[in-house]
């Protein structure tokens, strides 16, 4: 997986908020090019989909992960609320028949690679435990990318991961 002897597994945990999926990578390669893997629409396509967008505070992206065609069932779209490069990334999250959640992901250097914090906020009970699922091969797939790997199916990735999510903690002390 990665270049660490860390945990690749996400973290569910129940805020007031809604559930946050948390997780805690570690890549082989510099910050600015983690950067480009998870916002240059070419570097996206190679590992999750085609992305569309705007890439400043207050622009729209869409992140098509199914066929390439606008407003399918499997695209996410949303508003860029926090964009600086190479360290900050975050935006709302719609998907279809869901309520409006939050990515945030934040690039840190960490020895000779890079550590990837990605938070997902306020999810559902029902759509949490899909969601630690769906991260954890996403990134699986980034980690592909990055090693120069052939990128494996998300599919596969997802049905492996899925079964670790089962359980979610609940945070007494609040919002993180």
């Amino acid at each position: 997986m990665t270049g660490s002897t860390d945990d690749v597994r996400g973290v569910l945990t129940r805020r007031p908020d809604g559930v946050e999926v948390r997780f805690e990578r570690w890549y082989a390669t510099t910050v600015d090019d983690l950067w480009e893997a998870v916002t240059a629409p070419a570097r996206v396509a190679r590992w999750l989909g085609p992305l569309y967008v705007d890439p400043r505070v207050g622009g729209r992206y869409e992140l098509r992960m199914g066929e390439d065609v606008p407003d399918a069932d499997e695209n996410a779209t949303g508003e860029v609320l926090v964009c600086e490069p190479p360290r900050a990334l975050a935006v709302t999250w719609v998907f279809p028949d869901e309520t409006v959640t939050r990515v945030d992901v934040a690039l840190r250097p960490d020895g000779d690679g890079t550590r990837l914090l990605l938070r997902h906020t306020g999810l559902a009970d029902a759509s949490a435990r899909g969601y630690g699922g769906g991260w954890h091969a996403c990134l699986d797939q980034l980690d592909d990318h990055l090693a120069g790997r052939p990128v494996r199916s998300w599919d596969a990735l997802y049905a492996a991961a899925t079964p670790a999510y089962a359980d979610v903690r609940t945070d007494v002390t609040g919002p993180a």
